[in-house]
């Protein structure tokens, strides 16, 4: 299954990044207005936290504190090596609140995890484990985990649409599948409208506040080989169950999204002009801005000179991260901003969650000396 979107949850990304993708084209940077100031706390080194070192661990944002579950306390895989055997999920997890500076042990997952999907919503951290199995449903208050039946199978994603809960098909690619809401209040499951842009692969959703937002690519054969497979766009309205189709964007990328005003924002720097075999005529961006109330689309700022990586996007309140490092766009100035380097050498497969607008990055592989997994905790402050 292709996709180069994500939901909530940040760990591993190279699907969102043109960097991974076949046959992509150079990267474009041109001259810009100057940077943001960069950030003056630079990187600040977390209290040990109650787990073990590890890697792969799912990290959500309950608005108060930055929940990490789960992950992979093997022995790092070098990403040119060819490993024997899986590492062994973990169960357990921890809570960290940024404003007391305190950490708290919470209760074993019903499953180990590595990953995989997840969203909060009043209260509740949901939970779907890449291996499938249901929801897991962690009441932050209780401390307590519950199961919960689903209706559909793998190859799901999930995302918060308000008080409720949207569980969406990655690509459709193999077949066609419904898409589902889930209400907390009643605990029950219900099929979303079918939306206007199948067959689709590389399906990503997005809530604006008032509005669920499909973006995807159309399926067809040997997409991108003769011109650019451009993202296409539908908005749902949850109270009247209606759809809404949007125009067609001039960009690759069908996501993160990071809900600024009355836009949507996707803040991938990279582009691509299809190669020389396949050549487009020109570069389109992976990343762009679109305002659904009125499906127009916008470029993104243009990057520094030098940067052109992106690693998310920031309001006044709230943040989307995939990276710890590269630049990060300000909504509000319209400008980029650095992320400084973290301390402590080289170390890969991070978990990244944005805590409000601040970044908290957690484990990792370390690449120093003998390849190990680690348990620090950085946060950093725009």
């Amino acid at each position: 299954m292709r996709r180069t979107g994500m939901a909530v949850v940040i760990v591993g990304l190279c699907g969102l990044l043109a960097g991974c993708a076949e046959n992509a084209g150079p990267v474009v940077a041109e001259a810009v207005p100057p940077m943001a100031a960069e950030g003056r706390t630079g990187w600040t080194a977390l209290p040990k936290s109650p787990l073990s070192p590890r890697e792969a661990v799912l990290g959500l944002w309950t608005g108060r504190e930055v929940l990490l579950i789960g992950g992979s306390d093997a022995a790092p895989c070098p990403p040119s090596a060819s490993c024997v055997g899986d590492p062994t999920p973990l169960t357990d997890g921890a809570a960290y609140d940024p404003a007391t500076t305190r950490w708290r042990k919470i209760a074993d997952s019903p499953v180990p995890l590595t990953g995989g999907e997840g969203a909060v919503i009043d209260g509740t951290a949901y939970v779907l484990p890449p291996d499938g199995g249901g929801l897991l449903a962690y009441r932050i208050d209780g401390d307590v985990w519950a199961r919960l039946p689903v209706p559909f199978g793998g190859g799901y994603y999930l995302l918060a649409a308000g008080d409720r809960l949207v569980a969406y098909l990655g690509s459709e690619e193999n077949g066609g599948g419904k898409d589902y809401i889930f209400d907390p209040r009643t605990a029950t499951w219900s099929a979303l409208p079918a939306d206007p842009l199948n067959p689709a692969f590389d399906r990503a959703m997005a809530w604006s506040g008032s509005e669920l937002v499909l973006f995807d690519h159309e399926a067809v054969p040997n997409p991108g080989s003769e011109k650019p497979t451009l993202t296409r766009a539908a908005t749902l309205d949850l109270a009247a169950g209606s759809w809404r189709r949007l125009p067609d964007s001039e960009i690759l990328g069908t996501g993160p999204w990071l809900a600024a005003g009355g836009e949507l924002v996707s803040p991938i720097l990279d582009s691509a002009d299809g190669g020389e075999v396949n050549g487009w005529g020109r570069s389109y961006p992976y990343g762009g801005s679109v305002t659904p109330a009125t499906g127009s689309w916008s470029d993104l700022p243009k990057p520094p000179v030098g940067d052109t990586g992106s690693a998310g996007a920031r309001t006044d309140d709230t943040a989307v991260y995939f990276g710890s490092e590269g630049v990060v766009l300000d909504t509000t100035t319209g400008t980029w901003q650095r992320i400084p380097t973290i301390p402590g050498g080289d170390v890969t497969h991070r978990t990244v969650v944005a805590a409000g607008v601040r970044m908290l990055v957690f484990g990792g592989a370390s690449w120093d000396a003998t390849p190990t997994v680690v348990d620090d905790a950085w946060i950093w402050t725009p």
